[in-house]
């Protein structure tokens, strides 16, 4: 039975999202005016695409187009405060991105970047109440709430996902409402709540395709609570519609220009089973040393979870297990992966660690004194110990974010060494130059050409990037002919100046044409 809510309780859990919407938004806009990550440009450039144009077609589907149509509102309300304070007469004065290749982009209005960020930042924040909600009702113990709720409010992996316009925390908090009602439908199955959940797996799929997997938890919490003779239920296949009509919705160009929808998804198909240079292979392997690395023991405390639940026939186990389970092998089949693939998982990994750690605590009451002290201190530290481990993380992240300048610091010693005019490639993920004050032209990599191509072509400087190249170092026996091509421009030109951070380095080359 869940308890009514007290003070304290309600101070609790304001606390905790008052924590979580802090870590998110420090240093939220450490790279601007200047835009980083390779991914918000293109989202942002559709919202404003829309907004300016009229046309609702995304004309992009490489993500469903709920995120676009959402920051397009958001740009509505920054669009119409400018209007009454006289900033903007029309819809083309909101200054789009100026973007030279991929990873080097430049904000002439940083409010809209952070706009956009702020939209994801709260959906981050909404998380955490989610996961907060469902501990607490899932097993009536507000405990189990609370922990999985702290976990997720200083995990570093959904804190930076929860400031960069992209559709990964929008799948991952729709994923997560979808598994609040499923909890509802567990516990007391009405109509209403299999509405809500088909409102709830719309929204996931219309976030990121792969999210339609999250319909899962559906037919789990329906049988966990009806047994098998629940298939004459005919509430369980009203979501598949609500679901269907919701998707098309939010996505509604998937159907009213279906060429260029089928044609992005082959597309992503293909790409997640061809492979993305220096995130592809070993990728079970990968995804387990990046749990490890960002969360430490809390999947196997959830991975042990789940095999109890089985064993004790848990049916709240069992419905929180069934979608991470059934992801997570789904994903570990392409050779692509990410982190941000796996985010989706990770509040219900929270969760389920915290079932097993809270329910063990409860356990010691049956305990002698001496024996329930050692485990009670135990389980807390333990607790403590992996609350503190990634906030610490959390925070060590902040702070090299927002002290991070090695590309506006390449930018600035350009301009101020580099003779004007001067002829300069460069390459993706680099430094914003200034295309107006020299003879600049872009590359995916330096590598497309030949060292004495760039010669032949009367190139004064190269700007090379390692978030380009050092992906390839990262593993040499892969990618053996990119490694050994980037060696050669090394050892082809002098390095005339290099800025460098713990995870970012640009190299600046000077050709002498003799």
């Amino acid at each position: 039975m869940i308890q009514a809510w007290s003070k304290k309780e309600v101070a609790l859990l304001g606390a905790l999202l008052a924590l979580a919407a802090a870590l998110r938004l420090w240093s939220i806009g450490y790279d601007l005016p200047y835009v980083f990550h390779p991914d918000e440009p293109a989202v942002i450039g559709v919202a404003l695409r829309i907004i300016k144009s009229g046309d609702l077609n995304p004309h992009f589907f490489h993500y469903p187009s709920l995120v676009f149509y959402v920051q397009t509102l958001a740009y509505v309300v920054y669009y119409g405060a400018g209007q009454l304070t006289g900033t903007f007469s029309t819809p083309a004065d909101l200054a789009g991105l100026s973007s030279l290749i991929l990873g080097v982009t430049i904000a002439p209005d940083p409010a809209i970047v952070m706009i956009g960020r702020l939209v994801t930042v709260a959906l981050g924040v909404g998380l955490v109440l989610l996961v907060y909600l469902i501990g607490r009702r899932l097993t009536g113990d507000w405990l189990v709430g609370a922990v999985a709720a702290l976990s997720a409010a200083v995990s570093p992996t959904l804190i930076y996902n929860s400031r960069i316009v992209t559709p990964d925390m929008f799948v991952t908090f729709f994923a997560l409402l979808t598994l609040h009602y499923g909890v509802l439908i567990l516990r007391e199955g009405r109509t209403r709540h299999y509405v809500a959940i088909g409102v709830a797996i719309g929204l996931t799929a219309a976030s990121k395709y792969n999210g339609a997997i999250v319909g899962l938890i559906l037919p789990v919490a329906h049988f966990l609570r009806a047994g098998w003779s629940g298939w004459r239920d005919k509430r369980l296949y009203l979501p598949a519609l609500v679901s269907g009509l919701v998707f098309l919705l939010t996505t509604p160009y998937a159907v009213l220009d279906y060429p260029a929808f089928s044609e992005a998804l082959r597309f992503d198909a293909a790409h997640y089973a061809a492979g993305h240079s220096g995130m592809e292979g070993d990728t079970v392997r990968w995804y387990v040393t990046f749990l490890w690395s960002t969360t430490t023991l809390v999947p196997l405390l959830a991975l042990i979870q789940i095999v109890r639940g089985v064993l004790l026939r848990s049916k709240a186990t069992l419905l929180l297990a069934s979608f991470p389970v059934i992801y997570f092998i789904f994903i570990s089949r392409f050779i692509v992966r990410n982190d941000r693939t796996i985010l989706p998982i990770l509040p219900f990994i929270f969760l389920l660690a915290a079932i097993l750690l809270v329910e063990t605590g409860r356990a010691t009451r049956h305990m002698r004194d001496d024996r329930r002290r050692v485990v009670t201190t135990a389980l807390i530290l333990l607790t403590a110990l992996l609350i503190a481990l990634p906030a610490g993380m959390s925070a060590a992240e902040n702070v090299r974010r927002a002290g991070e300048r090695t590309a506006p610091s390449a930018a600035a010693w350009i301009a101020a060494n580099v003779p004007p005019g001067s002829r300069i490639a460069l390459e993706s993920y680099g430094p914003y130059i200034d295309p107006a004050a020299f003879d600049l032209q872009v590359f995916e990599q330096i590598i497309d050409n030949s060292p004495n191509w760039y010669v032949e072509q009367g190139f004064d400087y190269l700007v090379l990037s390692q978030g380009r190249y050092g992906r390839y170092f990262l593993d040499p026996e892969r990618y053996a002919k990119e490694v050994a091509g980037y060696e050669s421009f090394f050892a082809s030109f002098d390095r005339v100046k290099t800025f460098s951070s713990e995870r970012a380095e640009i190299r600046i080359y000077a050709i002498h044409n003799d």
